[in-house]
């Protein structure tokens, strides 16, 4: 539990995103019953229930484990933090990762050292999907160099994410697939040893602060079991697809796909994720998966209902045209949840969108309540930073900065003057 303006927050962490249809009834019943009916989705494809009482705190936990959405270990919880593709084993010319990812999982949760681990370390395993969250920084990342490969090889870095253009930080070395487990399992080992005398130090990026790549390097490559190659400065990931994770996504066997949509700004009500489960039991093979964009999937629909699939989910108000703001708006909780922020920024979000209306090129806006920027660890096209009540800093991405949210474009305005610098730019309005 996580304490905020409007109760304590309860962090449901999911595997790789996956909820039942029984699973999210049962989380919409105790999100009702014990919270203030706010559930949202968080950038590492969970859930949060929101303003959940101090009397109510133990019963809540006890309906999610009853759901079976608990750790192998009681104190497994906190490192269950694993992020892989939401259609991982599902797209062609892929690496089906699942495997190495649900082995992984198993041993941060049951090997007492890694529980000692920060709840923010985390480790991204890529399989080469085209519908893939590759600019969130991990402590660890691995991904394939030629996905499509019979013997897939695949590069690793640390403290970063895998570089798709040129000026990204290059991978730290290469392994072969059946050696990425025994890697991972070793740089944690080497991370703990060293926490143990910076006991202040939460993150990879803080040891290789210290120590540098080169000596981590060096320890691995000593390693006799790897077969470790070094680094390699001309290889990129192939980018992924630009909101790949929403509309129809074909998979494997062509009669079946995934069908995915975002709630407004992320966030659904018990009645709403109700509604879900029933169309994931009625139209699907009863599984949803959330994402990483703060969207919902659908999985198993089959190809010839997916249009209709789509027009059930639009008529629940979830989004999946990118032409409308609210297919791409992310928002933290703002001044209603959260005391850092200075401004509501959900209510601001979607009296945005509703200015903006819809368009041909609008971009992804990110309302940020602080310049803290939770609800996202990367700079978006374009940023609204709040400075006071119903007032923001704009900020268009962009590789030189000056700021971490990019260049700004005008500081201190209304949601009116936004929409109105937004559509000037972009052409939305």
């Amino acid at each position: 539990m996580a304490r905020a303006l409007d109760g304590s927050i309860c962090r449901v962490k999911l595997t790789f995103g996956d909820l039942s249809a029984e699973q999210a009834r049962q989380v919409a019943e105790a999100a009702k019953r014990f919270g203030n009916g706010v559930i949202e989705i968080t950038n590492r494809a969970n859930l949060q229930i929101r303003g959940v009482q101090p009397e109510a705190e133990a019963s809540l936990i006890r309906a999610l484990l009853d759901a079976g959405l608990g750790p192998l270990t009681d104190k497994g919880d906190d490192v269950r933090n694993v992020m892989i593709s939401p259609v991982a084993g599902l797209d062609t010319n892929t690496v089906d990762i699942r495997p190495l990812a649900l082995r992984l999982l198993q041993i941060l949760q049951t090997n007492a050292s890694y529980q000692t681990l920060s709840p923010k370390f985390s480790v991204l395993i890529d399989g080469g999907e085209s519908v893939a969250m590759v600019d969130h920084p991990h402590d660890i990342w691995v991904s394939p160099i030629n996905p499509a490969g019979t013997t897939p090889q695949f590069a690793f870095g640390v403290a970063g994410v895998p570089p798709t253009k040129h000026g990204d930080q290059t991978t730290l070395g290469s392994v072969g697939g059946e050696h990425v487990f025994d890697l991972i399992t070793k740089i944690l080992d080497l991370f703990i040893d060293w926490s143990r005398d910076h006991p202040a130090a939460s993150r990879l990026r803080h040891m290789i602060a210290e120590t540098g790549t080169a000596c981590l390097a060096e320890k691995l490559e000593s390693h006799p079991g790897f077969g470790l190659a070094k680094a390699m400065s001309d290889w990129y990931r192939a980018p992924p697809r630009p909101n790949a994770h929403l509309g129809v996504l074909p998979v494997r066997d062509g009669l079946t796909c995934l069908v995915g949509a975002i709630p407004p700004l992320g966030r659904l009500d018990p009645g709403l994720l109700w509604a879900l489960a029933d169309l994931a039991g009625k139209r699907g093979n009863g599984t949803l998966r959330m994402t990483p964009w703060q969207s919902v999937i659908l999985a198993g629909v089959a190809t010839s209902e997916a249009e209709s699939v789509l027009a059930d989910l639009e008529s629940l108000g979830l989004r999946f045209d990118v032409r409308q703001p609210l297919a791409t708006m992310i928002s933290c909780s703002g001044s209603a949840g959260c005391g850092s922020a200075l401004a509501a920024t959900q209510a601001d979000g979607l009296r945005l969108a509703a200015l903006l209306g819809a368009g041909t090129a609008i971009p992804q806006i990110h309302m940020s309540g602080c310049r803290k920027s939770c609800a996202s660890p990367s700079a978006q096209p374009v940023t609204l930073v709040a400075t006071a009540p119903g007032h923001y800093d704009i900020f268009l991405r962009a590789t030189n900065g000056p700021s971490r949210f990019g260049k700004l474009l005008a500081a201190n305005v209304t949601i009116e003057e936004a929409a109105d610098l937004i559509g000037e730019n972009f052409g939305a309005i």
